[in-house]
């Protein structure tokens, strides 16, 4: 997935400074619409580590909690 957002985000990156330079409203669009496209690739290819970098509090919610109430000295 990595190669495949490079491959959209690069020649999205050239045409889009190139309508700038140029004004060429078209390509502008089509440009912006490659980046979205490679941001959002991006997210998804991120998704996967969002349970590794949650906060610890909410994956061991009961283990805080019994913690805290001193529960686990009772067994």
């Amino acid at each position: 997935m990595k190669k495949a957002q490079m491959l959209i985000a690069i020649p999205s990156g050239f045409l889009l400074v190139f309508s700038l330079l140029t004004s060429y409203k078209a390509g502008q669009f089509i440009a912006m619409a490659g980046l979205f496209i490679t941001l959002l690739v991006r997210q998804i290819r991120l998704w996967k580590y969002g349970t590794i970098l949650d906060h610890p509090s909410r994956r061991y919610e009961g283990e805080v909690e019994e913690e805290l109430d001193g529960g686990g000295s009772d067994k």
